[in-house]
């Protein structure tokens, strides 16, 4: 089963405008944050957000639905995440679709959760994809479809998401939605298990799982896939 659907992720990235005051603004929010000062970093994006700025808008948005300086507040966190989503944010866009995946601050809708995901995927934002591709494996909205969950998995992992690519090879060695490959099984999994945050006996189980059906040469020809894969930055991976 593919790992489950990612949480709202809390994005705050700050932005240097070319405007001194704004990015002054910027600036000390950001420090604020570093310090934990999240009631001061929303008073400074505040005025910011009200005047139109989108990503002050995502940034204030992503501080209520974490309730991180402030009392959590979905409505909050719902209204000006959507601001900067309908400006074309992708960052927001991919906030907005998970809260309509997940059902945080708003009723759980699919068709909305699979809008805002594909307009943040068009735009590169891996765990877009990982929330397509999730929403496709298990039929959620859509017919379940398997082929398009990995499609939308190899996007994700060629941008060396280490879920992704564990999932894309983990349906590679069980033949889900692609042909069944244990050598591209094999390397999108050791390949996830360097980057993935587990333990090492748990990366130790993933690992031998890949290459207990493999012959001593093809292991030998496994790894020098991830060898080439790993040096193109995911781009020469079949």
């Amino acid at each position: 089963m593919m790992h489950a659907i990612l949480t709202f992720a809390l994005v705050v990235a700050f932005t240097v405008m070319g405007e001194t005051a704004r990015a002054d603004d910027y600036q000390n929010a950001a420090a604020a944050t570093r310090r934990g000062d999240f009631a001061l970093a929303l008073k400074l994006l505040r005025p910011l957000a009200e005047k139109g700025d989108a990503k002050a808008q995502s940034d204030i948005g992503a501080i209520y639905m974490a309730g991180q300086g402030v009392a959590r507040d979905y409505q909050e966190a719902l209204k000006w995440t959507k601001r900067a989503a309908q400006q074309g944010l992708a960052s927001a866009q991919f906030n907005l679709g998970t809260m309509y995946l997940d059902g945080q601050g708003v009723t759980r809708d699919y068709k909305e959760a699979m809008k805002w995901n594909l307009l943040a995927a068009d735009q590169g934002i891996a765990a877009a994809q990982m929330n397509i591709a999730s929403m496709y494996y298990d039929g959620a909205g859509v017919a379940q479809d398997y082929k398009e969950a990995a499609k939308w998995l190899r996007l994700a992992a060629q941008q060396g998401d280490a879920d992704a690519q564990l999932s894309l090879g983990t349906m590679y060695v069980a033949g889900q939605g692609v042909e069944r490959d244990l050598l591209r099984g094999y390397m999108w999994t050791q390949l996830a298990t360097e980057t993935l945050s587990m333990g090492d006996n748990e990366k130790k189980a993933v690992r031998e799982m890949s290459a207990k059906t493999l012959s001593a040469e093809e292991l030998a020809k496994a790894q020098t896939m991830v060898a080439r894969c790993k040096e193109s930055k995911f781009k020469n991976c079949d």
